[in-house]
């Protein structure tokens, strides 16, 4: 492994690791994590890193802005600056690398889409993990207990401080990253996507709902679907983990 620090498009240094195969390589693979988490992705990204890079892809997995080690508040946030750090970290890929995959986990899912619909020329192919695609459904709207029990007191904050936290490790986002939900529907910027894309989901996600990955499928004009059965959210369990990995790992083995 080996760490590096590279400026995003909004002139703040992003952290991420690279991991290298033993044999030389032109293809790259870049992971995106979720809201409230950070390259590691609670240890899931390391595993999936290691898989790839032993089977000859290099892997680079860094922090978004206000996220791990990266610059910026998570306050500050917004979809547009996690898709400009999407582009400096293909940048920082291409230095080294001419073929380059992209996978996105959670709300890096929904990112990584977004950013894949301008940029498809860039990418050889897109994985999703759990996405989320809409936002509508996941936060605004919520159509899942976990957040849908402190969507009123969210909005209060909102409106009265202009941010509130999300999850168990209370992350604190702004008012502009709920402003930009509204109007952006990573589920609609699938039709345009013409990559191969894989979408990945656990049936027993509590936080995205699988429902949504499920439907949107449909609207890619080469996507496949794997359903990850009795999975959570995060692929992050023992029993779970394998499979998503290898799915992942064989969908990119299919596609470079």
């Amino acid at each position: 492994m080996k760490k590096v620090f590279f400026k995003s498009n909004n002139n703040l240094q992003l952290c991420g690791i690279w991991h290298i195969p033993k044999n030389k390589t032109d293809k790259a693979i870049i992971l995106a994590h979720g809201i409230t988490a950070d390259k590691d992705e609670d240890g899931a990204f390391v595993q999936l890193a290691y898989a790839l890079s032993k089977s000859g892809f290099a892997v680079l997995r860094f922090d978004f802005f206000g996220h791990g080690e990266s610059e910026g508040k998570s306050v500050d946030m917004t979809i547009k600056k996690e898709i400009k750090d999407l582009e400096a970290a293909v940048l920082e890929a291409k230095k080294e690398y001419s073929k380059i995959g992209l996978l996105g986990a959670s709300f890096g899912g929904g990112t990584s889409v977004l950013y894949a619909e301008e940029n498809q020329e860039k990418l050889v192919c897109l994985c999703l993990w759990n996405p989320v695609l809409n936002y509508e459904h996941t936060f605004l709207n919520p159509t899942l207990p976990w957040i849908r029990e402190r969507i009123i007191h969210m909005a209060k904050d909102i409106q009265e401080k202009g941010w509130t936290t999300l999850g168990s490790k209370d992350f604190v986002v702004g008012k502009a990253l709920f402003d930009e939900m509204k109007d952006k529907k990573p589920y609609e910027a699938l039709k345009n996507i013409t990559i191969p894309t894989l979408i990945v989901h656990g049936d027993k996600d509590k936080h995205v709902p699988y429902e949504d990955s499920k439907e949107y499928v449909q609207k890619l004009k080469d996507g496949k679907f794997i359903t990850i059965s009795n999975a959570e959210h995060g692929f992050n369990k023992k029993k779970e983990t394998p499979q998503a990995i290898a799915e992942t790992v064989c969908f990119f083995n299919n596609n470079f």
